[in-house]
């Protein structure tokens, strides 16, 4: 490994701005803060051999801030002066080239208000009371779903996964859906429903189970996609797991799933209430697939366009 592949919890004491950085980042150094207290140091500050900064100004300062001792660095060492003057320049220079893809941007949002009320897109630097951000304002972006059937299979992010419902304008709005108990079974009969219709009674073979991703962010109290779940399971008279795979963090964005209770079944149908990136289920879909089972992809609404 070279020695610019290591990342090294340091004293900030020890590392310093580049002093000519053309990068002016006083407005941005709370948010970030916001984001460290949030989620942690989960982005490096790279240095150069001599702890001159190269890409993570803003992090440094907003790591002062907050009155760290110590913070973690990547030193790249083997770059050399002109090389670390135009990574620099170029590490500011790429992220304004990107630009948000919205419809996306507003299902990711909305996905994390659903699984965490008290979210607040203020934390990412949206500022829901500027007009020039309106359309993130929660009352912008709020789906509902009115419960008409609409089965539909979609290719997402690598994978092909059938849905019952769509969100929408008009009906019940989704993080109502997921607060009441009352909509578990009939959530989990339409699922069977359709399993039935296109599957038949394949699934009473023994080697058959239910399981759902896993609860990133609620890990105790009723969890809709969970419950949901344990009825489908009963439904059709087959086993449900419910920690097939697990959640290491708490991270929003960013969760670290493993393998955890691996069900002696082959066949798993994978449920989930809600579709928006469609990340969690692929993510929980690839390690079950990667311990030898085949994985069937269920949700219950789509809510993305």
């Amino acid at each position: 490994m070279s020695t610019k592949d290591s990342v090294v919890d340091v004293s900030i004491e020890s590392i310093r701005p580049y002093e000519k950085n053309p990068r002016r980042n006083e407005k941005a150094i709370a948010k970030v803060a916001e984001s460290i207290k949030a989620f942690g140091f989960l982005q490096p500050i790279v240095c150069d051999a001599d702890g001159v900064i190269l890409a993570g100004h803003t992090r440094y300062a907003a790591a002062r801030s907050l009155g760290l001792k110590t913070v973690p660095v990547l030193y790249a060492r083997d770059l050399s002066d002109a090389e670390a003057r135009e990574y620099r320049i170029a590490d500011n220079r790429v992220g304004e080239l990107a630009r948000w893809d919205t419809d996306l941007l507003s299902a990711e949002l909305e996905g994390i208000r659903l699984d965490d009320p008290a979210f607040m897109p203020e934390l990412f630097g949206f500022d829901t009371s500027d007009r020039e951000h309106s359309k993130y304002q929660w009352k912008h972006i709020t789906k509902a779903c009115d419960l008409g059937k609409k089965i539909q299979t979609h290719p997402k992010i690598g994978m092909y996964v059938t849905t019952l419902f769509a969100s929408g304008k008009k009906g019940r709005p989704l993080e109502d859906i997921k607060a009441d108990p009352d909509m578990v079974l009939p959530f989990a009969e339409t699922a069977t429903d359709y399993l039935v219709s296109v599957y038949g009674d394949c699934f009473r073979n023994g080697d058959w189970c239910v399981c759902t991703t896993p609860r990133r962010r609620h890990k105790t109290g009723f969890h809709f996609s969970t419950e949901v779940s344990r009825k489908i399971a009963g439904l059709l008279g087959i086993p449900f797991h419910a920690d097939a795979v697990l959640a290491h963090n708490r991270d929003r964005i960013f969760t670290e799933f493993s393998l955890g209770d691996d069900p002696p079944q082959k066949n798993i149908i994978l449920y989930d209430d809600i579709i928006s990136t469609g990340v969690t289920m692929r993510d929980t879909r690839s390690i079950l697939i990667d311990a030898g089972h085949v994985v069937l992809p269920i949700i219950s609404i789509k809510n993305f366009s």
